[in-house]
């Protein structure tokens, strides 16, 4: 009997020993680079912003880089934060930060007293910018709104061929190689003032008037109400003046009281003239209402009559406003009647009315929104 050479054997062991190995290699094989994204790497698209700024960085810094946050995010960037040493040489170190893979742009952000420097670099472009912001005193929220709005301007000029952001137009920023220097930066735009109070607003006013005739006068009470048109420079006004004091002419033949009444429909052209005080421009027509009440002498008879006759007025007034919802009103006015009136006591003219009547006015009155 022979003995079979061991070969056999041989192709065995090692189909067993290829086996354990081809089962070993994936447990001792690292993960490949692209399968898992480091915290605080490159961007799903390739634009990621980092923010360089000190630790610690004020007060200011988390409103700061919250509102940032809210910009680049709407300009589909990512941003990433970091802090270096107050020591540390800023232009340089947010250069080299600019120049790290998946970085689009670095921007430093250093606070220090009253003022902020910041730093833009797009390292692919070889583009610095450099801007000193002075920080005026006020709440902390505005003054971090102030700096987020300015950095991210800042950043706008610095990745001008790759931000597509809606945004204003720019002035051209120059870059500044020397970190001492200082950029302009135009203050905050002063908000636009307050919207004229003349503007939609009613006025009821209460006072006086002297109405003057020929040699005759008097004091009579009067109302008026005015309403705002439009733009408010232009308003519609009415007045009225009657029961006030009795005119009295006297003649050979007898006497008489004169009593009027008067209504006006105005259109009227207001506009400020200084701070409080406004001037007007006014034109009119209404009615005049002539009352004569006339008693004569021994051997002559009375007469009592009422003579209505249109009204035709121009004038002009100022009023001061004397709080947000008081005024005070003066105003002077020529009024025509047609047709004039002329009062006669036994053939003697006693009074000429209406060729014309000056009627001065002061009133004191209230305005409503």
């Amino acid at each position: 009997m022979t003995a079979r050479p061991p070969r056999a054997r041989r192709p065995r062991a090692v189909g067993l020993l290829a086996l354990v190995l081809v089962l070993l290699v994936p447990l001792s094989t690292p993960p490949s680079a692209g399968a898992t994204e480091p915290p605080h790497g490159p961007s799903a698209n390739g634009r990621r912003v980092l923010l360089v700024t000190t630790d610690p960085a004020g007060e200011i810094a988390p409103l700061v880089v919250t509102r940032l946050r809210g910009e680049l995010r709407a300009a589909r960037f990512e941003m990433d934060v970091t802090t270096i040493s107050t020591e540390a040489p800023r232009r340089g170190t947010v250069e080299e930060m600019a120049a790290r893979a998946g970085i689009t742009a670095a921007l430093g952000i250093f606070v220090g007293g009253n003022r902020v420097e910041m730093w833009a670099t797009d390292a692919s472009a070889g583009r610095t910018l450099m801007q000193n912001l002075p920080l005026d005193p006020g709440a902390t929220d505005r003054r971090a709104t102030i700096v987020a709005v300015k950095a991210v301007d800042l950043l706008k000029a610095t990745l001008a061929e790759i931000w597509t952001a809606p945004a204003p137009p720019l002035p051209p920023v120059e870059p500044l190689p020397d970190p001492a220097a200082e950029v302009a930066v135009a203050p905050p735009p002063t908000p636009a003032p307050p919207p004229d109070p003349v503007q939609d607003r009613v006025d009821v006013t209460a006072g006086a008037g002297w109405l003057q005739t020929g040699s005759n006068g008097g004091w009579a009470p009067l109302v008026a109400l005015a309403a705002a048109l439009g733009s408010g420079h232009f308003a519609a006004r009415v007045t009225f003046s009657a029961l006030g004091q009795s005119l009295d002419v006297s003649a050979t033949a007898g006497t008489a009281t004169l009593a009027q009444e008067l209504a006006l429909a105005e259109l009227v052209l207001r506009s400020r003239v200084w701070h409080r005080l406004r001037g007007a421009l006014s034109l009119g027509a209404g009615v005049h209402h002539l009352t004569i009440d006339g008693r004569g002498a021994a051997g002559f008879a009375g007469v009592d009559r009422g003579v209505w006759s249109l009204a035709t007025a121009a004038g002009a007034g100022v009023s001061l406003d004397l709080s947000r919802y008081w005024l005070l009103a003066f105003d002077a006015r020529v009024v025509e009647n047609l047709p004039a009136t002329e009062v006669r006591i036994d053939r003697t003219s006693a009074a000429h009315v209406g060729h014309p009547i000056v009627w001065l006015a002061l009133a004191a009155g209230v305005r409503f929104p």
